[in-house]
């Protein structure tokens, strides 16, 4: 009992030794801060220790924000941080470039007082009660940039981004495509005429025949797919085909369309139908309007059954009025849905090839619909066929 009496006593001395040596060293701490700052005798220290934690918080945040600034700056797109009223917050230094904002001068005023470019002041404002919105491509100062604007949080926001050496890659590959589809339209029709000689000199000879119409399938392929190539080209560029926009008569667009691929229809026994309104105006080009539903109906022949049909069919709806082709063949599964207007997409590439299809014929047709200010949907069920629906605004 003595023994441990004994070292209780000593455990004591010890911590009275250090809490001692403690309340020495924070005496000391308390003395130089008092002679480092001309502090009065009587200090509140839990005060100052908190004003000490503030302005070091405050400092590391200043340092993280400058060090932020600095990574946005470096950026090669632009942001524009403004608060709910519309003036500017942030900008970094792309987007001060590009739009002209004075880095010394812009904060707290309104984005209409600083940014120059009208058509952006004009984008702003039309978004700015929006959640989200994309403006695709505009060219400033010589740049392709896609302007987004979002306002889900407290702040708007302004973001600027360079697609230059996008487009400029987009416009070199549409180039080379054209440039390599109109030199090959020579060599393939000389070859064409060579095929067809051919097959005169050796008419009697069945193999050689034989061999010749495959060399012919093939070359039809190939003006096919060339002039597939040229169409999808000139509508994405423009070149070569100045588009009207006037009042036209959809229904004998169609029945000429019927009559071209009447003598594919007629090999499988598919009978075409037009339900179109005589009177049925539309507005836009004709030859995009050719573009569309040549493709469509070629399809819905060349994809049916034997003895299948092709119902075309005109819906009125509230705001816009609907064209539809619908077939009645094996139809297209669920999963390939979304990717059939991309370009040499094929669903069933075997039976696309032995078709003649180039994969080419929905990509022109989404773009020639897009060029008329229209949208196309695909409705289809494996096993009851496909119905491609067309949408176009009321003339």
């Amino acid at each position: 009992m003595l023994a441990l009496a004994t070292i209780g006593l000593c455990a004591a001395g010890i911590a009275t030794g250090i809490l001692t040596v403690q309340l020495r060293r924070t005496a000391q701490i308390k003395k130089k801060l008092t002679g480092l700052f001309s502090l009065p005798d009587k200090v509140n220290w839990n005060e100052l220790i908190y004003c000490i934690e503030k302005e070091i918080s405050e400092r590391k945040s200043r340092d993280n924000i400058h060090l932020l600034s600095q990574a946005l700056n470096l950026l090669n797109e632009g942001l524009v941080i403004m608060s709910p009223s519309g003036k500017l917050i942030y900008t970094n230094r792309f987007a001060r470039e590009l739009l002209d904002i004075d880095k010394e001068n812009y904060k707290g005023r309104y984005f209409y007082q600083v940014i120059s470019d009208l058509d952006v002041i004009t984008f702003i404002n039309e978004n700015f009660d929006k959640k989200y919105n994309v403006w695709e491509s505009k060219k400033i100062k010589n740049r392709y940039i896609q302007l987004v604007f979002a306002a889900d949080v407290e702040e708007k926001v302004l973001l600027l981004r360079d697609l230059t050496q996008i487009k400029k890659y987009e416009n070199l590959k549409r180039d080379f495509i054209a440039n390599v589809s109109h030199e090959l339209k020579t060599p393939v029709a000389t070859l064409k005429l060579l095929m067809e000689t051919l097959e005169d000199e050796c008419e009697e000879n069945k193999t050689a025949t034989e061999f010749i119409k495959k060399a012919q399938g093939r070359i039809e392929y190939m003006e096919q797919l060339i002039q597939d190539l040229i169409t999808l080209t000139m509508l994405e560029t423009s070149k070569g085909i100045p588009f009207e926009k006037k009042k036209i008569k959809l229904k004998p667009i169609i029945d000429k369309i019927i009559e071209e691929t009447s003598v594919i229809a007629k090999k499988k026994n598919v009978e075409v139908k037009s339900l179109l309104p005589e009177n049925l105006e539309v507005t836009g080009d004709e030859r995009l309007f050719y573009f569309v539903f040549r493709n469509l109906i070629d399809n819905a022949i060349k994809y049916n059954h034997e003895g299948g049909k092709v119902n075309i069919k005109y819906s009125t709806l509230p705001k816009e009025q609907e064209i539809s082709v619908c077939d009645t063949g094996p139809g297209i599964p669920k999963s390939h849905l979304p990717f059939i207007f991309e370009r040499f997409y094929r669903v069933d590439k075997s039976r696309s090839r032995k078709l003649g299809g180039t994969g080419l014929g929905l990509s022109i047709v989404k773009l020639a619909v897009e060029k008329l200010d229209g949208k196309v949907d695909v409705e289809s069920e494996v096993g009851k066929g496909t119905c491609f629906k067309v949408y176009f605004p009321y003339p």
